[in-house]
């Protein structure tokens, strides 16, 4: 299964544009961009560090398909 579409959802579920992610994360805006589009995969790890770095708490409406 491909991450890409969880971290889109992470993103706008905080309401944050690419840029204002990357920022947020300490990343830039094209990592965010590649981790959306599934070009460079994402660890679950690095997945549950963003989260927590943007506060996000409630996994139902990310999770869901």
């Amino acid at each position: 299964m491909k991450g890409g579409k969880y971290v889109k959802r992470l993103r706008q579920e905080t309401g944050l544009t690419q840029a204002e992610m990357a920022v947020k994360l300490g990343k830039k805006p094209q990592r965010i961009n590649e981790y959306e589009h599934d070009v460079y995969a994402i660890k679950l790890v690095d997945f549950l560090e963003m989260a927590n770095k943007l506060k996000v708490k409630n996994f139902n409406k990310i999770f869901k398909d």
